[in-house]
């Protein structure tokens, strides 16, 4: 059953990347929400999070005297609905059933085209023509619960992983802020992925972390045009880019672009 507070939805937010304290901002200023706290890290932001000086969740919700949450605490808690932005932990079913309309999940990918991790980076390597955002129901499956709402973009020639990181954060921002509560309501109902691939005759792949990170080391045999995915695939602030392998150690590659717009490439030592 719902958990009615003066007619408000209760929602519980996980997230600690910046476009989730935009998510919690957001949510502040609807009337229709109740937040009943958030699940974020508690550590220390990493290298690149610093770089591009990414908003952190611990001390703006602490800041707007939300409670901060553990996924233990979610299992003593009723909510009428859970909202997951890039968030760094699985749910399990256990945590699922403590919402009585369940949780969304915004998925910085195509739904149901890519799946898993690390989906942008393959995207490019790949050379896919373009990427996109979802917001799916979440199951206990890896991003293949029913779909909410998709937004695909194109993908350019001098993209990096990091163009299409924001991007499709900044999208996936503005489908929670224009379909969420057409969702409470029930205009928007979720479409299985399975049904989607069957009457688009898109394919699904479902990515891992490992096997994306085997790209990064670049090998002799690289045609130019896979050089060129490759080393833009990896160029994200504050992370270690796509390298070669010497006797003396890593050369670092970089992609950017020339006066003229055209795409470049430069070498560093590691």
């Amino acid at each position: 059953m719902k958990d009615h507070t003066d007619n408000k939805t209760s929602v519980i937010l996980f997230g600690s990347l910046g476009v989730a304290v935009d998510c919690l901002e957001w949510l502040m200023s609807q009337p229709s929400f109740e937040i009943k706290g958030v699940v974020c890290s508690k550590a220390p932001m990493t290298k690149w999070r610093e770089a591009v000086g990414d908003r952190d969740m611990l001390p703006a919700a602490t800041q707007y005297g939300i409670p901060i949450l553990t996924m233990e605490d979610v299992l003593t808690i009723q909510a009428d609905l859970g909202l997951s932005v890039r968030f760094h932990q699985i749910l399990k079913q256990s945590h699922l059933d403590r919402f009585s309309m369940g949780v969304i999940n915004l998925h910085g990918a195509p739904l149901p085209e890519m799946r898993g991790s690390m989906t942008d980076a393959m995207a490019i390597i790949e050379n896919r023509d373009y990427y996109g955002t979802s917001l799916h129901w979440m199951d206990t499956g890896i991003d293949s619960g029913n779909i909410l709402a998709v937004e695909r973009f194109p993908i350019t020639s001098e993209d990096t992983v990091y163009d299409l990181f924001v991007r499709s954060n900044r999208i996936g921002l503005e489908l929670i802020q224009t379909k969420l509560n057409a969702i409470i309501r029930g205009d928007i109902h979720g479409e299985s992925q399975e049904m989607l691939l069957s009457s688009t005759g898109r394919t699904s792949k479902t990515y891992t972390k490992k096997e994306v990170m085997a790209w990064k080391r670049v090998v002799p045999e690289t045609r130019e045009e896979q050089l060129w995915r490759v080393v833009r695939a990896f160029q994200f602030p504050g992370q270690e880019p796509a390298y070669i392998e010497t006797r003396e150690g890593r050369i670092y590659l970089s992609a950017g672009s020339n006066n003229k717009g055209l795409g470049e490439m430069s070498l560093s030592e590691g």
